[in-house]
């Protein structure tokens, strides 16, 4: 086995291996999205927010925010910035060590103690444990008079954009025109989705409700003349202010298209007791839903 081995290369590494992304199978829903309109499908199911309590909710702190932005910083490129991110990141010189089988690179590791490579051998890393002899050791053992380990000086090795040819075999600049590509497709989606969602918002919050109902004055949710009733955080809050176990909020949370404000009153009636108040009104003069939210906020 050929041992090069540049002075000042570290004789240590750490196993900080990257985080691998998994492909999960797909499945297909056995009932078609045309079987049945959106609300029929979602009738009977319950709103689980009435579960979250304040405690269940943590903001994290700058420290955490910016390590998480620093580690998605490469998903976040716009397509007008990924061409410099590849042209940049090719250009840097960040792999200190690899492994070789029959002059093919099989898996190298960087300066920052992460590493990548084949399966079964990028794996020789983490065993040998930050010793360098250890790692030829196991090459050895593993692909004798085959395998080839190799440092470099920090800063000293081939770019990334090279070390991408050797692993992959394939051109560094084709799969970043590749992947500025893709990006450049996804936008226009995203785009594309994002004035759906804002139309169907608008639509949302614009619908008439015709029943608002109030507890102890106070204005807990709404209904429209479908039937869908628009409760949340105003309602748990209240709950909470009561004593009120959330548990006795879930029929309240649950879609059902048949109740009337009637029926929905007399549901809250049974948790909350006669302190509760239903207002109604015609499609031609209701509030919207964005109105009654902004009052219950």
């Amino acid at each position: 086995m050929q041992i090069s081995h540049y002075l000042g290369a570290g004789e240590s590494y750490y196993n900080r291996t990257q985080s691998v992304k998994h492909d999960q199978p797909v499945k297909e829903s056995s009932t078609s999205s045309r079987e049945a309109p959106f609300s029929t499908r979602l009738e009977g199911k319950t709103n689980l927010t009435y579960q979250i309590s304040p405690a269940n909710v943590k903001v994290a702190d700058q420290d955490q925010l910016a390590i998480l932005n620093q580690d998605m910083r490469p998903l976040s490129y716009r397509q007008a910035d990924l061409a410099d991110y590849y042209k940049q990141n090719g250009e840097q010189q960040d792999v200190v060590g690899m492994i070789k089988v029959d002059g093919q690179v099989m898996a190298y590791l960087r300066g920052d103690g992460s590493y990548a490579g084949r399966s079964g051998v990028q794996d020789l890393f983490r065993q040998a444990g930050g010793d360098v002899e250890k790692l030829k050791s196991l090459v050895e053992q593993h692909y004798p008079g085959s395998g080839e380990v190799e440092f470099f000086e920090q800063g000293e090795g081939p770019t990334n954009a090279e070390v991408f040819e050797m692993f992959n075999g394939s051109s560094y600049q084709a799969y970043s025109q590749e992947q500025i590509a893709i990006q450049k497709e996804t936008e226009f989606n995203e785009m594309l989705a994002q004035d759906q969602a804002y139309r169907r918002k608008l639509m949302f919050d614009q619908t008439p409700q015709t029943a608002v109902f109030r507890v102890g004055g106070q204005v807990v949710g709404s209904m429209d003349d479908q039937g869908f009733a628009d409760v949340g955080q105003a309602l748990t809050t209240m709950a909470d202010q009561r004593g009120v176990d959330r548990e006795q909020l879930k029929s309240l949370f649950t879609l059902d298209f048949d109740r009337s404000p009637e029926d929905f009153k007399a549901m809250l009636n049974d948790v909350f007791g006669d302190d509760v108040q239903l207002e109604t009104f015609s499609s031609q003069q209701a509030p919207s839903r964005a109105e009654i939210r902004s009052m219950s906020a």
